[in-house]
């Protein structure tokens, strides 16, 4: 009787197990799966990672850019949503150096900022020019200034000397060496200078012909994200919101798109 197609099988497979052949092959295929699931393991931390520094650039996970105050019902929307949410607003404006401390001037980019921003990522402070900078989720406290070190240079100036802003006069308490959402448009070349939110009024420096930017950054949980996200984005097709630009992950800044692209 002629052995049947199994036992011939099986007499294949005992003669390449005693062989070492198949022993061989089996670690081979043990290898590359490993190897396949080490690159795969790899890629989804390398994106999950590249997805928490582009929210650091965007500075929030949604970021809507205006020309004006954010829409109240943007901005109640994100908070039936439960999300986090922070209002930053910039502009050029002139920074003074005291007539005792020589009087110089020089265009700066202005950033207000409230408590609680960044809501993504953190600044990088230092306490005087050439110290070492530190991590920090603080603002500049009311009456402060934190300030690049170029203006420093420009007006002769070191922290804890007053800086003159429209009709205030702030203390530089901090040099800004990294701010993660700051951003290459053309405003931002100027010396950064960032103050506390309570104190734009005492600055008179808002005026009808000033060219204000407003960014309303929100952050939390995926879903609740997506929701917003999608219904500011239909607000801004319907044109109920002129002015506004919604940035995110996939639409933001080109920076932001090149990093993810990589």
């Amino acid at each position: 009787m002629k052995p049947s197609f199994w036992q011939l099988g099986l007499r294949s497979l005992w003669r390449d197990l005693r062989s070492g052949e198949l022993r061989l092959l089996i670690v081979a295929v043990t290898l590359a799966v490993a190897a396949l699931t080490a690159v795969g393991f790899f890629a989804d931390r390398l994106q999950g990672g590249l997805q928490r520094d582009a929210r650091q650039l965007l500075g929030g996970d949604v970021v809507l850019s205006t020309d004006k105050a954010t829409p109240q019902a943007i901005v109640d929307k994100a908070a039936a949503l439960g999300l986090q949410s922070t209002t930053t607003v910039s502009f050029p404006t002139m920074a003074r150096a005291p007539d005792d401390k020589g009087g110089a001037s020089r265009l700066v980019a202005l950033k207000v900022v409230p408590e609680g921003y960044p809501l993504r990522g953190s600044l990088t402070v230092a306490p005087s020019f050439d110290a070492p900078g530190e991590t920090t989720r603080a603002v500049p406290a009311p009456g402060e200034a934190w300030v690049d070190p170029a203006l420093l240079e420009s007006l002769g100036l070191q922290v804890g000397d007053p800086l003159l802003l429209g009709d205030a006069r702030f203390t530089i308490t901090r040099v800004i060496r990294i701010e993660p959402d700051r951003g290459g448009g053309f405003a931002n070349f100027s010396p950064r200078v960032m103050f506390n939110a309570a104190d734009l009024d005492s600055t008179a420096l808002v005026q009808p012909a000033s060219r204000l930017t407003y960014r309303f950054a929100v952050a939390g949980a995926e879903q609740p994200v997506r929701q917003f996200s999608d219904w500011v984005g239909q607000v801004v097709e319907k044109g109920e919101a002129r002015g506004t630009r919604l940035e995110t992950l996939e639409s933001g800044r080109s920076d932001i798109r090149q990093t993810l692209d990589r």
